[in-house]
């Protein structure tokens, strides 16, 4: 112990304590969110690779069904 320890005393070295757990927790928060925010990231690209997929085959369904073959036609009902 220094000094400039002794003059502290208890009150000032329990402050110190309860910094140092604070800043711990914190870090350890951020490093879980940190993690979270990764997570999603990877999440929402594959998503979005999906989606990709998904359009291009309604595009190409849509493009198909734009331009029916009069045969395709169901004949109407009386």
């Amino acid at each position: 112990m220094t000094a400039s320890d002794d003059r502290r005393g208890p009150a000032a070295e329990a402050r110190i304590d309860e910094l140092e757990a604070r800043l711990a927790q914190q870090d350890q928060s951020v490093l879980e969110l940190s993690n979270e925010l990764y997570r999603q990231q990877r999440q929402i690209a594959q998503l979005t690779e999906e989606l990709r997929a998904l359009r291009g085959r309604f595009d190409s369904l849509a493009a198909r069904e734009s331009d029916p073959d009069p045969a395709d036609e169901v004949p109407p009902h009386y």
